[in-house]
C-alpha cells in the first residue's frame, strides 16, 4: 500500500524505456499513481524531456541505445543532486549494480517490475522527496503550497490553512490554469450546496491570508490557479 498516495498525484515522473511492450504496460501503471507521465525512448529523448519539463520523478532503463540508464542518470545528478531516480533493469550485473550507487538512486530493481516493488519503491520516493523538503508546488514568485505540511510558504514563512481552504488549493492545484467549477467545489469542499456569499467568502480570505493573485474568478462559472 502507498502512503500519501496525493502526494505522488500532484508530481510528475518521466519514464525512459526502449522495450514497447514493457513501456506500455508500465506507463499504464504509472499513470495511476501520478499526475502525469512523461515518456522517452532512449537517454537521449529522457535528456530533452528532462530539460523542457518540470520533472519531480525518474526512472529510466538500464539497458537502451543512444545513452543508457546509467548515463543518462549520471547527466542529471550532476543538474540536480536530490530529484528520485529509480533505474530498472533486466540485469543483476555486480558492476552494473557498483556503478548506480555512486548516482544515489532511490532504488535498482529488477525486470520484470513487480507490484510490490513497485509499491515499494514509490514509497522510498515519497519518503526521499519529505526528506529533501521538494515536495513544493509553485503558486507565484514567492509562494509555494507544500502537500506534506498542508501550508503555503510564503518568504519562507509558513500559512496555516483550514481545512476547507486546503481542499480548495489542492482541487485548483489538480488542473491548474483550468477552471474548477462552482458546482465541483461545492462538492469537494463544503460537500454540499452552498449559497455563493459562503463560496465567495473563503476564497476572498484565503486570497487575503496568502497575498496572492494566482487564484482567479471567473465570473458566474468558478474558479482557476493562475500558475
Amino acid at each position: 500500500m502507498i502512503k500519501d498516495i496525493n502526494i505522488l498525484k500532484s508530481l510528475n515522473i518521466l519514464y525512459a524505456e526502449d522495450d514497447l511492450v514493457i513501456k506500455e504496460s508500465t506507463t499504464r501503471i504509472l499513470k495511476m499513481f501520478f499526475k502525469e507521465v512523461f515518456v522517452a525512448n532512449d537517454g537521449n529523448e529522457a535528456l530533452e524531456i528532462y530539460q523542457n519539463h518540470k520533472i519531480d520523478v525518474i526512472m529510466l532503463d538500464y539497458v537502451m541505445p543512444n545513452l543508457d540508464g546509467y548515463q543518462t542518470a549520471k547527466i542529471i545528478r550532476e543538474l540536480n543532486k536530490k530529484i528520485p531516480i529509480i533505474i530498472v533493469s533486466a540485469y543483476t550485473d555486480k558492476e552494473k549494480l557498483l556503478n548506480a550507487i555512486e548516482l544515489n538512486l532511490i532504488k535498482y530493481i529488477e525486470k520484470p517490475i513487480l507490484h510490490d516493488d513497485l509499491v515499494n519503491v514509490l514509497n522510498s520516493v515519497i519518503t526521499s522527496l519529505k526528506d529533501n523538503n521538494l515536495i513544493l508546488t509553485k503558486l507565484d514568485e514567492n509562494s509555494y503550497y507544500s502537500f506534506v505540511s498542508k501550508k503555503v510558504i510564503k518568504n519562507d514563512k509558513e500559512i496555516v490553512l483550514t481545512k476547507n481552504e486546503v481542499t480548495f488549493i489542492e482541487l485548483l492545484l489538480d488542473k491548474p490554469n483550468q477552471l474548477i467549477s462552482k458546482e465541483v467545489i461545492e462538492n469537494e469542499v463544503f460537500k454540499e450546496s452552498v449559497d455563493e456569499n459562503t463560496l465567495r467568502n473563503m476564497v476572498y480570505r484565503l486570497r487575503k491570508k496568502i497575498d496572492s493573485d494566482s487564484i482567479v474568478t471567473i465570473k458566474d462559472l468558478g474558479y482557476l490557479l493562475k500558475i
